[in-house]
């Protein structure tokens, strides 16, 4: 898109939705010439009456002659406006069916963008700003289009009417022509600072937009620590934060109307008075029905320019709308270029080892501060599970993410079966799922929690429910997998939450060769979460299992276990030898059946 679209915000907004119109793009070709003829027909108006008003006013023609005359123009005038409609009604179907489907594409396209983003990326940004750049920015360029003849119909009887005056007066046309230049400089002028201002209060907006998103999203916490009155205050002090640039704004504006209102009556008056003095200064009648028509068309260019004026602030109001999500856009296409040439790298078909080597990795944590990852060395086999062990901040979750492809480690280095992957750990990508250990459900029912509303196999579903134990809270639900979570009497627990996202986790992880589990058990029961653990296992036995655990009692079930300390692997090996080698796994131990008491049972002990 070149500097000049870019900056016009009637060619930025026609370009970004022909980018997104698609194979519809004809629709909007077709439009453009339905309402120039539209306009052409309503253009013809002044001139008919004005000839009218002449005939009568002459009448140098018998009564039966001047009648038919007289009808024969009303019936143009009819047709007039009968043909105006032939071409206006149809026209503005296809256009709002038009703009429908790039609001549509757009915000489809804006989804797709922001999930295919980077966990770093989100951290920055705030999802309740970003929500909002999207809905501003799908809504602003569909409402554009779906009003598409307000801009084609200014500019067709702008253009037209300028074209009509200078027939019947080349000198009028002149005139006008030379003062809506000047108007027309003049607004551009204004809305350049406009602009500015309209970016000022969009930020403001989406500042707003994000408090409300924390508050609503985290209301249990909010009315639990009766916090009600604050957060009202603090989501109205942001409002109120825009009002003296709001002031500002309307002040400019208004400014702007006045002067270009005063124009445009001095071309009309300037227009009329030099047709009213030629005419007279020249002996000649002054036309009454000629006299109306450049009126008319004087006052069609005066509407033209107000249209103008009206839809220029609209209209750039709606760009900076569609440009406040271009931070979506750039760094989605940044995140194409960057991975372009990682596209089509994966793991061989029928690999069976991989060794990760050398990994470092340096990172701000929120609650830990500068942590890092030194020297990681892990193998993962198809077959075999692997248990990650440490203290909380030691580094589990971050290896995990790693793993997952979230975040690009500093060095490392990956061999497939004794072949070194030239793009690292990008490999595993496409192969891998990774199971949080947050429940991030949706107000929907219990079915849509697990599959998305995605089609899958019959069994699929009940035997997700049934591998994170969730059928017993199914059981209890009157309307089964139906129940939608959030109604009135659906209360589940945080284990049970955890359980039901966990389902979702094991639908959707059947496709995959490398299962990671972020400890998605934390708030299930010990009894609930080794029979989950071990059904798992099971279930997945042919593909590679990672899991980072904190109950220790879970870790017989696994064939290897990697301790970290610090962001570093302290030691390795199965349970029992690492119990027997009374080293920092076999401290953990002890420390956890003090704490667990009798509780603690590895492998019916």
């Amino acid at each position: 898109m070149n500097s000049f679209m870019q900056r016009n915000p009637f060619g930025f907004l026609i370009s970004r939705g022909w980018q997104y119109a698609g194979d519809l793009r004809w629709i909007l070709i077709v439009c453009y010439i339905m309402h120039a003829c539209a306009q052409a027909a309503l253009l013809a108006e002044p001139y008919i009456i004005g000839k009218l008003l002449n005939t009568v006013q002459l009448q140098t023609k018998a009564a039966p002659a001047l009648m038919q005359e007289i009808f024969y123009t009303l019936a143009i005038y009819f047709f007039l406006q009968f043909t105006f409609w032939v071409f206006h009604g149809p026209a503005r179907y296809l256009e709002m069916f038009l703009g429908f489907k790039i609001k549509l594409n757009y915000r489809t396209a804006l989804f797709r963008m922001v999930t295919s983003l980077p966990l770093p990326w989100h951290r920055q940004h705030h999802s309740g700003e970003s929500i909002d750049k999207i809905n501003r920015a799908a809504n602003s360029l569909g409402l554009y289009f779906e009003d598409g003849f307000q801009v084609s119909y200014m500019v067709f009887r702008l253009i037209g009417a300028q074209v009509m005056l200078c027939c019947f007066l080349p000198e009028a046309g002149f005139a006008a022509l030379t003062i809506t230049t000047i108007a027309a400089i003049m607004e551009i002028w204004f809305y350049i600072y406009l602009s500015k201002m309209y970016k000022t209060l969009n930020k403001c907006e989406n500042h707003v937009a994000s408090a409300v998103h924390d508050y609503i999203t985290n209301v249990e916490s909010v009315i639990m620590l009766r916090l009600e009155e604050r957060t009202t205050e603090e989501v109205a002090r942001r409002i109120a934060s825009q009002l003296e640039l709001i002031k500002k704004a309307v002040r400019m504006n208004e400014t702007k109307w006045f002067i270009s209102t005063m124009l445009i009556a001095t071309m009309t008056v300037m227009v009329l008075g030099y047709y009213t003095f030629s005419t007279l200064s020249n002996g000649q009648q002054l036309m009454a029905g000629t006299f109306v028509a450049l009126f008319e068309y004087l006052r069609r260019i005066g509407e033209s320019f107000s249209d103008f004026a009206l839809l220029y602030g609209r209209v750039v109001r709606q760009a900076t709308d569609v440009k406040s999500a271009d931070t979506i856009v750039c760094a989605a296409s940044a995140l194409v270029e960057s991975s372009s040439a990682d596209s089509h790298h994966s793991l061989p078909t029928a690999w069976k080892t991989l060794a990760i080597n050398d990994l470092n990795f340096a990172y701000e944590d929120a609650e830990y501060g500068k942590m890092h990852l030194r020297n990681i060395n892990i193998e993962l086999s198809k077959g075999k599970s692997v248990a990650l062990v440490g203290e909380s901040g030691s580094g589990k979750s971050t290896l995990m993410s790693l793993l997952r492809g979230l975040q690009d480690p500093d060095s490392v280095e990956v061999r497939c079966d004794g072949l070194r992957l030239p793009k690292g750990l990008k490999h595993l990508a496409g192969a891998t799922t990774l199971l949080p250990q947050d429940p991030q459900l949706f107000n929907d029912t219990v079915e849509r929690n697990v599959t998305f509303g995605l089609e899958a196999h019959e069994t699929a579903m009940p035997e997700a429910i049934e591998l994170a134990r969730f059928a017993p809270v199914l059981a209890r639900l009157s309307r089964g997998v139906a129940t939608n979570i959030a109604e009135k009497g659906v209360n589940l627990s945080g284990g049970e939450k955890q359980r039901l996202a966990l389902a979702r986790g094991l639908f959707f992880a059947r496709d995959s060769e490398l299962v990671l589990l972020d400890e998605p058990t934390s708030s299930v029961d010990t009894y609930n979460e080794r029979l989950i653990y071990t059904g798992v296992l099971n279930r997945f036995r042919d593909k590679c299992l990672v899991s980072s655990i904190h109950k220790l009692h879970l870790l017989d079930l696994f064939d290897q276990i990697y301790v970290l300390d610090g962001g570093r692997i302290v030691e390795s090996g199965d349970f029992y030898s690492l119990l027997k080698s009374d080293g920092a796994l076999a401290r953990m131990w002890k420390q956890y059946q003090v704490g667990a008491g009798d509780m603690v049972s590895v492998g019916g002990e």
